[in-house]
């Protein structure tokens, strides 16, 4: 006679057989990396299924066979199914980390949104550590959208952000907070330096398309002289910015 509390391992372990195998056929599509993980979870239920079926009959059966099977399948089940556990663990990890880079990053440029820069500029006040806060507006992109089309306006604004990135290096973050617009978030360098930088930037990105209406205006505030709240330093950098684009000449500077 079958013992009640066997058959209702068997029925546990069986219901998360079936699970598994439902949940590894609605997303094999979408994971298809990750397969062998549920490979794995899957193979260690099945032994471990098989070996408290055979367990539920054991007592009928009396066979010393049928204990060393049931003793083999369940210590291998168990463990391909720990090894599963740790694998999806980390898969979980990585899925989390991937969903948190996409709420923090624009889809476009690669470049931080505005929640990405505002944990950034968070991280960067903790550190109590000076720094620069730059706004950046791109000059002629209606134009360029209207004489080579949309894509190209697209394409504009990822080559900007691709040199932006390649400016700042391992010492600043970048955002993009608009259609066009720019923040960076800099490690604190001298006078010099700063200007040196938005310099080199505005000279590459002029070369992009090396015509009149094309470049980029910039303006940038510090941290905490400026200003110690987020929107204050992008307000006084954007002003800085507008004036920055008044002057005309700032697409060759």
């Amino acid at each position: 006679m079958m013992e009640f509390r066997k058959v209702v391992v068997f029925l546990f372990v069986a219901v998360l057989l079936f699970y598994m195998t439902r949940l590894f056929y609605f997303t094999k599509k979408r994971w298809q990396v990750k397969k062998r993980v549920f490979i794995i979870l899957i193979g260690g239920l099945a032994l471990i299924s098989i070996a408290t079926f055979l367990d539920m009959f054991s007592n009928v059966m009396n066979c010393p066979l049928v204990y060393a099977i049931i003793k083999v399948f369940l210590t291998a089940g168990g463990i391909t199914y720990i090894i599963g556990i740790i694998l999806w663990t980390r898969f979980t990890m990585e899925m989390m980390t991937e969903l948190e880079n996409t709420t923090l990053t624009d889809y476009m440029t690669g470049a931080l949104n505005r929640s990405g820069i505002e944990k950034a500029y968070n991280s960067y006040t903790k550190a109590k550590r000076p720094f620069y806060l730059l706004v950046c507006d791109l000059n002629g992109t209606k134009s360029i959208n209207d004489t080579f089309g949309h894509s190209e306006g697209d394409n504009y604004i990822t080559k900007v952000s691709d040199i932006i990135r390649a400016s700042i290096g391992s010492k600043g973050y970048l955002a993009r907070i608009g259609g066009d617009e720019f923040v960076i978030l800099v490690e604190c360098l001298d006078q010099q330096e700063i200007e040196n930088l938005i310099c080199n930037i505005k000279r590459q990105v002029y070369e992009i398309y090396n015509v009149k209406y094309a470049g980029i205006s910039m303006g940038y505030t510090k941290y905490p002289d400026e200003g110690k709240i987020l929107n204050e330093l992008l307000e006084a950098a954007d002003k800085k910015m507008y004036y920055d684009k008044k002057l005309g000449g700032c697409s060759r500077n």
